[in-house]
């Protein structure tokens, strides 16, 4: 009951404006709770009293807590406060809820959401007498603007004017009731409002800050105190609608008319009229620009701009399709842009009426057309024919080109001012090209080609010209073996594929350009002392060459690979030595005299071992060997010296390299030796990892470790032997493996 007649009183409180709309602007900054939310104790919802100088400790309450109160008034639970149009919004009560400004401080209120506003108003009371306050305004930009200098706000009670709220009592701030509501029944407090007119450049910046000074003078410092409570405005979004009337070919009775919105009025205009219109449309106007100039209340002003057509004028433009024509050849009057309901229309010369007439005319004409319509309008437009001649025909010559080659067909007589346009029929068919010249790509038979001369006006000479190209067959490319030669020796290259009846053959040192070294079918070369590359070509009767020249390497016999030879096998009476294969060998010879004479190795003239035999023991042997091939200058250096001892009857040898290609030659590495009970024979990796073990003579290493054959390297060996007399004997040493 006591909130339905808080809402009854409250129509009586809050007085009304009736000037423009100002809506509530979300801000930050509050710093004290000075409304009693809840009950019942303001002491325990507020942060402070608003009156102290007594102190009185008053401060404002909510309706909720006039309820827990048992008091009547108070202000809407929703923080909601309007007052006529314009509406007002107080901050949460439960936090701060109001920017209190004592004498001689300075606080900001911050925007929420910068906007561009016309006209801001601060909800705003003083406690303790009357406050004087400095105000100004900061922008987005980073620009500040004071606004209200010494401006006196009205105490709470019994103050001044614009006010927006009154009569909703005050309550003393304590922690027990009973409560009296102070005011409640009379028009105290009150709230009041502080109204800021933007300029007219600020207003169109984003405002973002509000400033208040407490700048008071008064004796009872540190009173008075200066109360924000919340901050409203008139956004500006000024937008002019203009609604635009032509004017007729009757006389000048257009206008425009606008409606502007946003920002605040009354507005005043100025339009460049004579004379001078000031209302919101400018009437009775001829067709034409017209300038607006529009002032709102606060002085600010902008400018409209906007065109008043002429309506039902009779217009017309007269056309030629096609506007240029040849030499008889027609084209079609007729007419674009009529106006206003045309009639009657009359071509002239001639005499022609219709808004459309084909006419053939032989020399460059200008015709006439008029028409009126229904208003009494009239008007009237001319268009002229250009009448152009036609060009003669070209002049060409025959053409013969090799066959494959790129044909050049090229007018005799051109003129800069035609164009040239090929075809491969006399008549019809689509052109192939524009230009003085055509060229045909890769052409392999004979074709007669056509061209004819076009005018810049598009005229046609009456006929294509023909022009025929012949095609020369071109020489086959010589087929030629490459060939190899052993350094120094003299050697003859020919072609295989000779034409002798109508071509020519050319010898270069290069695949392209150049001068010929040599022409004819042959060509030999002295003394060939390094490898080289030549070229021929076949050059017939009619000049037309081969498509390429043909290669011809010449490509020096190589010295073949020394052997690699090692002792791969010591006896008692004998020693193998062996070597793997050299690419490209034929056959090897073997040298124990230093080089003195070489003969076959004892396998075969291609054989890979050569074995020494009836040596007494503690016997050296020294050989050479050399690979031989095809040819004598493949011989290679001779390999070597490479020296081997037979065995003394107690002597335990183990090979220094091995070759476990599956050849069935050096594929083993195995211990050798007389009077041997037994060994431990043990191979290792690079890494130290035990790879191979034998405790039998007869069994040696064949490259593998876990059926991998092992990489080319160097592996080292430990090997203890016992002797048949129990003598033990101790190795180390190193084998090269070798593929």
């Amino acid at each position: 009951m006591k909130r339905c007649l808080f809402f009854i009183y409250a129509l009586l409180f809050f007085n009304a404006h009736t000037s423009a709309q100002f809506t509530p602007i979300p801000v930050s900054g509050f710093s004290q709770d000075v409304i009693a939310e809840g009950g019942p104790s303001p002491l325990a919802t507020t942060t402070m009293e608003i009156d102290a100088l007594t102190p009185s400790n008053k401060v404002m309450y909510s309706v909720s807590f006039a309820s827990f109160a048992s008091i009547t008034a108070g202000l809407p639970d929703n923080g909601t406060i309007v007052s006529g149009s314009d509406t007002y919004q107080l901050a949460s009560y439960t936090g701060n809820n109001a920017l209190f400004v004592k004498r001689n401080e300075i606080f900001e209120l911050t925007v929420s959401t910068p906007a561009p506003f016309a006209k801001i108003r601060l909800l705003a009371f003083s406690a303790e007498q009357a406050s004087t306050i400095n105000i100004g305004l900061g922008f987005s930009d980073g620009s500040y603007s004071p606004y209200l200098s010494n401006y006196v706000l009205s105490d709470w009670f019994n103050g001044g004017t614009n006010i927006v709220a009154q009569g909703f009592g005050r309550v003393t701030r304590t922690a027990t009731g009973p409560y009296t509501a102070d005011g409640a029944t009379t028009n105290n407090p009150r709230l009041y409002y502080i109204e800021i007119t933007l300029s007219c450049t600020d207003r169109s910046k984003s405002l973002q800050k509000v400033r208040i000074n407490n700048v008071s003078t008064s004796s009872n410092a540190p009173f008075p105190n200066a109360v924000i409570m919340g901050v409203s405005g008139i956004a500006f979004t000024q937008t002019i609608t203009p609604t635009i009337t032509a004017s007729d070919c009757n006389g000048p009775n257009g206008s425009i008319a606008l409606n502007v919105t946003g920002s605040t009025g009354p507005f005043t205009y100025s339009w460049n009229t004579n004379p001078i219109q000031t209302t919101a449309t400018a009437s009775a106007s001829p067709p034409g620009n017209y300038n607006c100039t529009i002032t709102d209340a606060a002085g600010c002003t902008r400018n409209f701009n906007g065109t008043i057509t002429l309506n039902n004028n009779a217009t017309i433009t007269a056309t030629a399709t096609p506007a240029s024509i040849c030499a008889g050849s027609s084209t079609q009057l007729g007419i674009t842009n009529g106006i206003g309901s045309l009639t009657d229309y009359t071509w002239t010369p001639g005499n022609l009426s219709g808004s459309a007439q084909a006419v053939t005319p032989a020399t460059t004409t200008t015709y006439i057309v008029t028409a009126t319509n229904a208003l009494g309008c009239s008007a009237a437009s001319q268009v002229t024919v250009q009448v152009q001649n036609k060009p003669a025909a070209p002049l060409l010559n025959a053409v013969s080109v090799c066959s494959g080659s790129n044909a050049t067909l090229a007018v005799t007589n051109p003129s800069p001012s035609f164009t040239y346009v090929w075809y491969a029929a006399a008549t019809g068919g689509t052109s192939l090209q524009n230009g003085n010249s055509y060229t045909v790509n890769n052409v392999t038979a004979a074709a007669t080609y056509y061209v004819e001369a076009v005018s810049s006006a598009g005229c046609v000479s009456d006929t294509r010209t023909a022009v025929q190209l012949n095609v020369d067959p071109i020489p086959a490319a010589a087929q030629i073996a490459n060939a190899t030669v052993c350094p120094g020796a003299d050697i003859t290259l020919q072609v295989q594929n000779v034409n002798t009846a109508t071509v020519t053959y050319r010898w270069f040192p290069t695949q392209t350009g150049g001068a010929p070294v040599a022409i004819g079918y042959s060509f030999t070369l002295i003394g060939v002392s390094a490898p080289s590359t030549w070229y021929v070509e076949g050059f017939s009767t009619a000049g037309c060459v081969s498509p390429t020249r043909t290669p011809v390497q010449i490509t020096l016999i190589p010295r073949l690979a020394m052997p690699v030879v090692t002792v791969s096998a010591i006896s008692f009476s004998s020693l193998t030595f062996s070597w793997p294969a050299v690419t490209g060998a034929t056959g090897y010879l073997i040298s124990t005299n230093g080089g003195s004479s070489f003969v076959a190795p004892s396998s075969g003239s291609a054989g890979l071992t050569h074995t020494v035999s009836g040596l007494p023991g503690n016997t050296t042997v020294t050989v050479l060997v050399k690979a031989t091939g095809v040819n004598a200058c493949e011989t290679s250096l001779n390999a070597g010296p490479v020296s081997g001892t037979t065995l003394s009857t107690r002597e335990i040898f183990v090979p220094n390299a091995f070759t476990p290609n599956g050849d069935g030659k050096n594929d083993v590495v195995k211990v050798f030796g007389n009077y041997i009970a037994s060994i431990d024979f043990r191979i290792f990796n690079q890494w130290g990892q035990l790879i191979f073990q034998s405790t039998a003579l007869a069994t040696g290493w064949d490259g593998k470790h876990k059926g991998v054959l092992q990489p080319v390297g160097v592996y080292a060996y430990t090997l203890k032997v016992t002797r048949q007399d129990g003598t033990v004997v101790a190795k180390k040493g190193s084998i090269n493996l070798i593929h």
